[in-house]
């Protein structure tokens, strides 16, 4: 375990206060342990607090990196796993609200494929980076 403080209650309620915006209601939230890579490029993994929702058959989970760095992922599986940016966030909300937009984003451009499956991959959409 590292030295990673974990989430405060207004950390929690910045999450919780973006379900609301983006659900209409409070979604369950488990705060869990996380193992992540903190450099790009590095093998080592660390393990950091995070925060996990399960909404819409989508996976959330936001990482708490340091006191006020943070990283987002979701996944539709463990095949399907994507990572919101390269570098983390220094602002809890931000971190969140384009997680949520990112997965929107891409759950629209993922339904129009495989709605039409003549459509194909769009060579200008790489969607969000995979883990």
């Amino acid at each position: 375990m590292s030295d990673i403080p974990g989430f405060t209650p207004q950390e929690r309620r910045a999450v919780e206060a973006a379900m609301i915006y983006r659900y209409g209601q409070l979604v369950p939230l488990e705060e869990t342990d996380v193992e992540v890579r903190l450099a790009p490029g590095s093998e080592a993994l660390t393990t950091v607090p995070g925060i996990y929702w399960n909404e819409r058959n989508v996976q959330f989970v936001v990482c708490k990196l340091d006191a006020k760095r943070y990283r987002s992922y979701f996944f539709y599986t463990e095949d399907q796993q994507y990572r919101i940016g390269e570098q983390g966030y220094d602002v809890i909300e931000d971190c969140v609200r384009n997680l949520l937009q990112l997965q929107v984003d891409h759950d629209v451009k993922r339904r129009a494929i495989m709605s039409n499956p003549g459509l194909g991959p769009d060579d200008d959409y790489h969607g969000p980076i995979v883990v």
